[in-house]
């Protein structure tokens, strides 16, 4: 089983790691989070369930939460506050396509957030996703599909307001 559970940590940590950085924006909590995230995978694995990934996202999940409401801290709407944790778009070529990309992700509302945080940085397929967000795979689609469309239509205005 150790070995089985090393694989699993070795596939999915970076995926876990962003996911929940994402929504704390901060390396010392996500640092601590994702270890206790870990260590309650590692009690409780199962290589033969049938979605670990999914199962590990909703551990990251509850556990995001339960880390807000233990320190006494409002839980952010699953956006940080500051626009900090989208370090990930940095390496993108264009500064202004990626400040007005920031600038948009920044201003999601949690339900658009949290779609495009585990379709994006943490890489969940439309079924986990499904899973995790606890509905129809079709929903999911969806609801992905008319937040890119809005975030699309955002960005082009934003770029379209600065080059004016």
């Amino acid at each position: 089983m150790a070995d089985d559970f090393l694989q699993f940590y070795q596939q999915t940590y970076d995926d876990i790691y962003r996911y929940v950085y994402c929504k704390t924006g901060s390396t010392w909590n996500t640092d601590d989070i994702v270890s206790e995230v870990f260590l309650k995978a590692y009690r409780h694995f199962d290589r033969n369930r049938p979605n670990n990934k999914a199962w590990l996202v909703t551990i990251a999940r509850n556990s995001t939460v339960d880390f807000f409401r233990r320190s006494g801290r409002e839980i952010p709407g699953e956006v940080p506050e500051k626009p900090e944790f989208i370090t990930v778009l940095d390496n993108l070529e264009h500064q202004l396509e990626t400040a007005c990309l920031k600038s948009v992700l920044s201003r999601l509302d949690s339900h658009e957030f949290e779609v495009v945080n585990l379709r994006f940085f943490c890489g969940l397929k439309f079924k986990e996703m499904a899973e995790v967000l606890e509905m129809k795979p079709g929903t999911v689609k969806m609801r992905v599909y008319r937040t890119l469309e809005e975030i699309r239509k955002k960005v082009a205005s934003c770029l379209e307001n600065t080059q004016s």
